[in-house]
């Protein structure tokens, strides 16, 4: 089984891709949690996948508040893939301590957090997503063989970014009051549906969020009229949206 934790797609695509290429079953976590118990079978599998986006360089909260419930066998090998728009710091290490861990993978996929950084451009999007498809092929057949591999690209200052950066961004900068809605609102509730942690309500129309935001950024590039900000850099960037890509680039020339 494939555990995947997904807000715009990337880590989704990537467990869809690994559950293929391995013969397995890709479950998402957030279907999980709405559904409420952990999925049948969960507790006697003998080979456990886990997907999910780095969010400042660290796992999301709700991914490591799911993990901590698992009561898996012995004899289970565990192994991670991480999507991350560069590097992973030492975010996997800090997983690992706390879900252990036989083997772990870092796979960049297109940047997505637009309040800090800038979207990649569509040449390296066709990169990321290329060299993660091979990627993908090469990590499932280390899956298959149990192999105990460590590869994860850590990137410089790993230690400071994932111990000293991550808290700091978790309790000073995630945060709802800079998300506002621009004029041509069309209260669709796409911002409501797409929310992975449920935090979004709508209120005469308009999205309202609530206080368990983990700043994935998922309402803001699915918001069809790209009216959601965060503060006022948004507004000069551009959205992402996975699919949109893949049909890019596939369809022929």
């Amino acid at each position: 089984m494939i555990l995947y934790f997904t807000a715009t797609g990337n880590s989704r695509w990537i467990a869809e891709l690994l559950a293929e290429a391995t013969h397995d079953t890709a479950v998402s976590i957030v279907d999980c949690l709405k559904q409420g118990p952990i999925p049948a079978g969960l507790m006697e599998v003998d080979r456990l996948g886990v997907v999910f986006p780095v969010h400042s360089w660290y796992a999301p909260r709700v991914l490591i508040d799911f993990l901590s419930q698992l009561r898996l066998p012995d004899c289970c090998y565990r192994y991670a893939v991480c999507t991350c728009g560069d590097d992973m710091g030492k975010g996997m290490n800090r997983l690992a301590a706390h879900f252990s861990l036989d083997a772990a993978w870092s796979v960049a996929m297109p940047n997505t957090y637009v309040p800090m950084f800038n979207l990649d451009d569509e040449a390296l999007c066709r990169k990321k997503i290329e060299n993660a498809r091979h990627a993908i092929a090469s990590i499932a057949e280390d899956v298959i063989a149990r192999k105990r591999v460590w590869n994860v690209h850590e990137g410089s200052a790993a230690w400071l970014k994932t111990y000293i950066v991550n808290p700091l961004f978790v309790r000073f900068v995630i945060g709802t009051r800079n998300f506002h809605v621009d004029e041509g609102c069309i209260s669709c509730g796409i911002c409501s549906k797409s929310c992975p942690v449920g935090n979004i309500r709508l209120v005469d129309g308009y999205p309202v969020w609530g206080k368990q935001c983990i700043h994935c950024m998922a309402c803001l590039h699915f918001c069809p009229r790209k009216v959601i900000q965060y503060g006022k850099a948004t507004r000069k960037k551009g959205r992402y949206r996975l699919e949109s890509y893949l049909c890019r680039f596939t369809t022929p020339a």
